[in-house]
């Protein structure tokens, strides 16, 4: 059945319109077509999780049919909004009715039974978010889980506030309330949503650039892999979103076609239960008559299951998904700043492509912001361990940022192409350090093994190691037996990161 409920629809949706408005922001093209480009580039790049890529072709297609048009007319609009609904439909594999797709389908209708009778633009529109609010509440009676849970479509409830929206900025009003009924019952459904039994706990999605690729083709190969599959954009661009328990396989597939960007890999229901925690805690807090003292917050970039429980249990506030390859914006992580309830905020990037963008945060938040410049994971575990609540944020900024200038990172992962000097071969294990290529090899544990000796000095004491999702428990205990039996004299701590790209990280103190 697709969609399976992700728990975050407005989010997703929010998130790609932000997107489509920067891109739009940069625009530097007065004409039209360049704009429409802009919102369509913009709405595949910001799209997240099935509810953002689905309106990702909505607009891909509306804006699609609209270039072709010297005009804004209500006849431009019809069939723009037919072109939204069948672009859509295409992407999905498997479209279910009682969804947003429903929804976008049922306001093309709406605006086609309009076709020819002289109707004035924005009455057209007018006439199209009333017929969508009724298709929004006709949802549960086409999709039984709606039903049971009492509740609407999110998604299609999303296309109707935009097009609410786009309404009211052309009359020059502001958006009214009187839809926000139905919310409060997707509300509801949320909640729910993470109670349900979920055959595919991984929501994988990025980038794939290439020379140009056969879709179909990538569609056969990723259909065995989970369900909710969406592959859009263009053969050289595209977009992919999945529901999966082997990311792991996913990204090993989309290197082998390209290079990929963007990544973001989600547990779908820990992460349900982890928003409806934080939003409970918030609300009980807000509820108190005072704030009292509540310390300096701290918000860190990470991705892998593993290692975000490993942060939160050190100290972190909230977590922004991201690392190597899946950068977040400065807007993702201004969100999060904004969010907490204190007014102090450290913020540990863990990543040199994040550095500056976190460091932007600092410059457009109202709160008392600073970046403690970690690189990699095993430097945030150090810089935490030298946390001080009862200290300032200027003393935390320091001790935090001397504590981890010592601290050594390698990683591990696989070679997406033969090396020109043939040092090693496509799919090869390669080990990380410094910037350079350090080792190379066939095996994974021996590769691993061999980086961890080039990292090591004499002076060395610790050693912490984070086990990707593509490593299993068996590859753990021998990298664990290897190292106890040859280097006894460090201080192992081995743990699950679940991370994805690297095998293993590893940090040296």
């Amino acid at each position: 059945m697709f969609p399976v409920p992700d728990g975050d629809t407005g989010t997703n949706m929010l998130y790609t319109m932000q997107s489509v408005i920067s891109e739009a922001a940069k625009v530097s093209d007065s004409s039209l077509k360049g704009l429409l480009q802009a919102i369509t580039y913009g709405s595949l790049m910001g799209a997240r999780g099935n509810s953002g890529v689905i309106l990702s072709q909505v607009i891909k297609g509306i804006c699609e049919e609209i270039e072709k048009y010297d005009e804004m007319s209500s006849e431009t609009i019809i069939k723009a909004l037919r072109n939204g609904s069948n672009v859509a439909y295409q992407a999905v594999k498997r479209p279910a009715e009682g969804t947003m797709l429903t929804v976008i389908s049922d306001m093309a209708n709406a605006a086609e039974s309009k076709a020819g009778n002289g109707i004035m633009p924005l009455n057209l529109i007018g006439y199209i978010v009333e017929e969508g609010k009724k298709s929004v509440e006709r949802t549960p009676f086409l999709l039984p889980v709606l039903k049971e849970a009492g509740v609407v479509d999110a998604g299609g409830y999303g296309l109707v506030v935009i097009t609410q929206g786009l309404l009211a900025a052309l009359r020059g009003e502001r958006v009214n309330g009187e839809y926000s009924e139905a919310a409060e019952r997707i509300n509801v459904m949320e909640e729910s949503a993470v109670e349900e039994s979920i055959e595919f706990a991984y929501c994988t999605e990025l980038m794939l650039k290439s020379d140009g690729v056969d879709m179909k083709e990538l569609e056969a190969k990723l259909e065995p892999l989970g369900d909710s599959m969406l592959v859009v954009g263009t053969p050289e661009l595209i977009r992919i979103h999945i529901h999966t328990n082997e990311p792991g396989k996913v990204i090993r597939l989309a290197t082998g076609l390209g290079s990929i960007s963007n990544v973001q890999i989600g547990n779908i229901v820990e992460q349900s239960k982890a928003r409806a925690e934080a939003l409970k805690a918030e609300s009980e807090h807000s509820q108190e008559s005072t704030l009292g003292d509540i310390g300096i917050g701290i918000v860190a970039v990470a991705n892998g299951d593993g290692v975000k429980n490993i942060l939160l249990n050190l100290g972190v506030s909230r977590i922004v998904n991201g690392g190597q390859s899946m950068n977040p914006s400065t807007a993702d992580i201004l969100t999060a700043v904004n969010d907490l309830p204190s007014h102090d905020v450290l913020i540990l990037p863990n990543n040199e492509n994040i550095v500056l963008a976190a460091q932007q945060v600092t410059q457009l938040t109202e709160k008392n912001a600073a970046v403690v410049p970690t690189k990699s994971i095993p430097e945030a575990f150090t810089a935490l361990l030298a946390y001080d609540g009862g200290s300032s944020l200027k003393e935390n900024l320091n001790t935090m940022s001397k504590a981890f200038a010592d601290v050594k990172t390698g990683e591990v992962t696989y070679a997406v192409r033969d090396d020109k000097r043939g040092d090693f071969e496509k799919n090869d294990f390669i080990g990380l350090y410094g910037g350079e290529i350090k080792t190379t090899g066939k095996e994974l544990i021996s590769t691993t093994y061999s980086l961890i000796k080039e990292m090591l000095d004499k002076e060395d004491e610790s050693l912490t190691i984070l086990a990707g999702q593509q490593v299993d428990d068996e590859e753990v205990a021998r990298l664990t037996k290897m190292i106890g039996s040859n280097l006894p004299e460090l201080d192992l701590d081995i743990h699950r990161g679940d991370q994805p790209v690297y095998h293993f990280i590893i940090g040296v103190e």
